[in-house]
């Protein structure tokens, strides 16, 4: 059992019976102990929070596993990241379509299209954005919430892109979604 599992069951223990003193005694030695672990600590989770950071930047998916919110003084001291939210005003559908069109002019963007445009056959959710080159589909983009992907159709689209050799790519629309995230996984693609 590991140091913190250990700090919790004791915790536990102590809470189901806090009419005596002696338990509020071990109650208030509890969570000073719990303190003191946690203070002792708190560089290391730092450095462990950055470095998944890092390592979700890496694998492309900055702003999607979660929000972490510094609080006190390294709140006022973190730089802007892919990790915050933005405040333009913009839904994430109009800021990939403004990435597009400032960054990627060349290509040609279609909303909503059908995977039967590429000779698809069955149920599909239609793509969200298709950019062309030329009249060939280069990259789509499906905008998904939580539990899109578990959806038979939605799978149906994605294997019916890749299987012509189409890059599939997916934005969550409730993330963050920032355009510096946006512009790098394009950049990727296009």
């Amino acid at each position: 059992m590991g140091l913190f599992d250990k700090l919790i069951k004791e915790g536990s223990d102590l809470f189901k019976d806090l009419t005596s003193d002696e338990n509020k005694e071990k109650a208030s030695s509890f969570f000073n102990s719990l303190k003191e672990t946690l203070e002792e600590h708190k560089d290391d989770l730092k450095d462990a929070v950055q470095s998944m950071k890092e390592e979700a930047e890496k694998e492309g998916v900055a702003g999607h596993t979660g929000h972490v919110i510094p609080s006190g003084n390294a709140a006022s001291q973190a730089p802007a990241s892919l990790w915050e939210e933005v405040e333009d005003g913009l839904t994430c559908r109009e800021r990939i379509l403004k990435t597009l069109a400032e960054e990627f002019p060349a290509y040609a963007v279609k909303e909503n299209v059908s995977p039967a445009t590429v000779g698809g056959t069955g149920r599909f959710m239609n793509w969200s954005i298709v950019v062309y080159e030329g009249d060939a589909p280069k990259l789509v983009m499906m905008l998904i919430g939580k539990t899109t992907k578990a959806h038979r159709e939605y799978r149906w689209s994605r294997e019916a892109a890749e299987s012509r050799g189409i890059a599939f790519i997916n934005f969550v629309e409730h993330f963050p979604n920032r355009p510096e995230y946006i512009s790098e996984r394009l950049h990727k693609y296009l």
